[in-house]
């Protein structure tokens, strides 16, 4: 008797085991693919011609895991409805901007993160900018008191330790080393310029990488759960570059932030469809 109920048990457990491995199967069935995200605002372009061939390249490449810029998600509803609001994004470069983002805009199309954008330049008030890390904390007050929308962070390099006339760089009081992470989802690192055309003879590639590397492990130190991005910008930089730095920092970041000024400020150097498509096949190997 005994000896029957054992059995019944196991063959029971067996069956239990079949239906998980199935249901697990079928989750996983169609599952975004492990590796790093990456980041896309532009949603202004040169012409036609190339805003097609822009969206048909981030057709075959986003995924869920990946963040859009809120206008670019409301523009082409299909890449939107892929990543889902949560990853939809708006970059306000103040803190009245980012209070306009964020309150009380919690419905289906709003953007589900708000990365404060400070940075040296007139969108940014000379206040918030001599006092960045005050302006980082009033900023997570205001998105935080939604209770519907992450928060984010973008300063620019010269906040974060680099020098841009030298094409160097210096941690000593660099910005993160001062800032709260806490409730900070993520943390986009503007270290771009030391790959770019000008500073590639003095610094390049190798600066980039271990500057990249040196602060996102101070920012992982502080704040595990804040996810790290590397931005890398077509306006001065080759994709071979880029291609390079990405796969230099497999593993060390969470995602990259891909700049594509093609129709904003001066000339991008190398912004094309064929050159994003070469960038976004290398992050998608990461």
């Amino acid at each position: 008797m005994k000896l029957r109920l054992l059995l019944a048990s196991l063959a029971m457990l067996v069956v239990l085991a079949s239906a998980w491995m199935v249901a697990r199967a079928a989750d996983t069935k169609g599952a975004d693919p492990p590796g790093a995200f990456f980041m896309f605002t532009t949603s202004r372009f040169a012409n036609a011609g190339e805003r097609k061939a822009i969206v048909d390249a981030l057709r075959r490449y986003v995924t869920g895991q990946d963040y859009l810029g809120s206008r670019l998600g409301h523009e082409v509803p299909e890449l939107g409805g892929r990543v889902g609001r949560a990853h939809l994004y708006a970059l306000p470069p103040n803190l009245e901007s980012l209070e306009r983002q964020s309150a009380g805009r919690c419905g289906s199309g709003t953007p589900g993160l708000i990365v404060y954008d400070g940075e040296h330049w007139q969108e940014t008030p000379a206040d918030e900018q001599e006092d960045m890390p005050r302006a980082i904390a009033r900023g997570k007050g205001m998105v935080r008191a939604t209770g519907c929308h992450d928060y984010g962070v973008a300063p620019d390099g010269e906040f974060i330790g680099i020098v841009p006339k030298t094409c160097s760089y210096e941690l000593g009081d660099a910005l993160h080393r001062r800032v709260d992470w806490d409730d900070i989802s993520l943390f986009n690192i503007q270290a771009q310029r030391l790959l770019s055309d000008e500073c590639d003879p003095r610094a390049g590639l190798k600066a980039y990488v271990t500057f990249v590397t040196e602060i996102a492990r101070d920012v992982r130190a502080k704040s595990p759960r804040t996810k790290v991005s590397a931005q890398l910008s077509f306006r001065y930089t080759p994709p071979d570059r880029m291609v390079a730095a990405i796969r230099r920092l497999r593993g060390v970041v969470d995602g990259f932030y891909i700049a594509y000024p093609s129709n904003v400020g001066p000339r991008c150097a190398y912004c094309s469809p064929h050159n994003l498509e070469e960038v976004l096949e290398a992050i998608r190997a990461t």
